[in-house]
């Protein structure tokens, strides 16, 4: 098992300074989440620079509008080229948007029969990540197979990996464990974003919220899974001075790797 840290916990910050700490703070690793930034001539390159710190093992397709990559569907293929260059193993998307209708891409994402073949490299996952209710009063579900079980079937049949996300699932009110349980039985589980949900907020500080994280952690320890945990905070939720930062997210790994019983090893 990877415990890694996502780069999105820290956009704001220069991306050689999210890796150090990072580094510092104990993780095997990244998610490197694509964003604007990657616009930049030569961004690659200082991407690049950051690798020799910590590895990546997972790429995040940008869920935002990037203007000089055209569309969403460009956007996952520009992605795994990225991916292969840095030689990083699992690309992770969102599906399409009812709400910024997204019908070229729905289209596109329908039609494709075996989502492993889109990249042409057999070392490189395909994976989809689970999507949230939105609003505070009014739940409205945002996305084409919001309920992760259609997500889940879905993705068996098109040949999809899953991503997890424990905040996204948490919109909806049910149990995490047993989502878990059910996205784990299918084999398909290579990533799971592990952050608290309470009080309708989302991507919380682990144990601030109302999941059962331990319990969660445990479950997973228990049965065997050994791909990738990733911590997705939102940045509200760390301090801002370098010091405190630090000590933050070194307390969260701590957390992760105490219930994961990997705390000696």
């Amino acid at each position: 098992m990877k415990i890694i840290f996502s780069t999105g916990c820290l956009f704001y910050l220069p991306i050689k300074d999210i890796f150090e700490l990072a580094a510092e703070a104990g993780f095997d690793g990244c998610e490197l989440v694509i964003n604007n930034h990657f616009e930049r001539e030569n961004y690659i390159d200082v991407v690049k620079e950051c690798i020799k710190i910590l590895p990546v093992f997972s790429l995040h397709a940008p869920f935002m509008k990037m203007a000089t990559w055209g569309n969403k569907i460009q956007s996952i293929y520009h992605s795994i080229e990225i991916a292969k260059e840095l030689n990083i193993k699992l690309v992770n998307f969102h599906p399409p948007s009812w709400f910024q209708v997204e019908l070229q891409f729905l289209k596109w994402f329908n039609s494709i029969k075996d989502f492993q073949k889109i990249s042409n490299n057999r070392d490189i996952v395909i994976t989809i990540e689970n999507m949230p209710l939105s609003g505070a009063r009014l739940m409205l579900a945002p996305y084409i197979l919001n309920d992760y079980k259609d997500l889940t079937e879905f993705g068996i049949k098109k040949n999809l990996y899953f991503t997890f996300d424990t905040t996204h699932f948490a919109t909806f009110g049910g149990d995490v464990v047993a989502a878990f349980l059910n996205v784990f039985r299918t084999g398909r589980l290579k990533n799971m974003h592990i952050s608290d949900y309470g009080n309708t907020k989302s991507h919380l500080f682990l144990g601030s919220g109302e999941l059962p994280i331990v319990k969660l952690l445990s479950t997973m320890m228990r049965l065997g899974y050994d791909e990738i945990i990733t911590l997705e905070v939102s940045p509200k939720e760390l301090p801002r001075t370098r010091e405190w930062l630090l000590k933050a997210i070194k307390y969260q790994h701590a957390f992760l790797k105490i219930h994961l019983g990997k705390e000696h090893r």
